[in-house]
């Protein structure tokens, strides 16, 4: 089954064409790896997905509906999240309350009750402070959840994001690039951090440079080279592709 579809999907920035008519799918469940060259469009595309960017013509549709042109939170309350190419935490609040603001878009209790602390309101609270607990567990940092974001090392702050993003209970997570910066162990750790959040249900969309973890990982990988999809197939179709090894596979470049 189907959860996203690109139809025919362009963005152009002044007289630069950024995303030229990309079509393709994502079905539920999978993993899907984005990748391509450096300026091949990969990052726009995910914006134009979550609200940050909108496309100039095509179609984009979640679970059958359209969301070419919806605000970012409106996208998120579908159950779309994503996380960055660059860290966007909080560095001064704590573990815990990075992740709490993932869960805002959940809640619902008002302002009134919010400010009048009414029975429901609290036990709302209790409620949301458990599963953000239980999602910094699920993430391997329910130990650090007093200190600040801004304290853990970078690996960590990697999986603090991750941890946010899976608290607006998502159905299709994208990642931006998350093993950028990781040694070795850290990157092992998220390919079997990826495995996990599948086996939740949740379907996954990343860009990432490292063939190394993205080949094992991913179910199907979509290729692109100056905005345009050249390939899409499974990844050893991918690396048999002579379109895709001249275009990327054979570079160390990554948008």
């Amino acid at each position: 089954m189907r959860i996203l579809s690109l139809n025919n999907v362009t963005k152009t920035f002044g007289g630069l064409v950024a995303v030229a008519g990309v079509s393709c799918g994502v079905d539920r469940g999978a993993v899907v790896g984005l990748i391509g060259p450096n300026g091949a469009g990969k990052t726009t595309v995910f914006n134009m997905i979550t609200g940050s960017t909108r496309p100039d013509d095509g179609h984009i549709f979640f679970a059958g509906h359209s969301i070419r042109g919806l605000r970012p939170h409106r996208i998120v309350a579908l159950g779309i999240a994503r996380t960055f190419q660059t860290i966007r935490l909080f560095p001064g609040l704590s573990v815990l309350e990075n992740v709490l603001s993932g869960c805002h878009c959940r809640m619902r209790s008002g302002l009134v009750s919010s400010l009048l602390r009414l029975p429901g309101q609290r036990r709302e609270e209790r409620l949301v402070i458990e599963r953000a607990m239980a999602e910094l567990e699920f993430v391997g940092l329910a130990g650090l959840w007093r200190s600040t974001a801004g304290s853990l090392a970078y690996g960590d702050q990697r999986r603090l994001e991750i941890a946010r993003a899976l608290a607006t209970e998502p159905r299709l997570l994208i990642l931006d690039e998350p093993a950028g910066g990781m040694n070795e162990q850290e990157t092992q750790e998220l390919a079997a951090l990826v495995g996990s959040i599948r086996d939740r249900d949740v379907t996954i969309m990343l860009i990432e440079h490292d063939m190394g973890f993205v080949m094992p990982v991913c179910d199907q990988l979509l290729v692109m080279e100056n905005g345009i999809l050249i390939a899409q197939g499974t990844p050893q179709e991918i690396q048999n592709n002579p379109k895709v090894v001249e275009a990327y596979l054979g570079l160390d470049e990554d948008a």
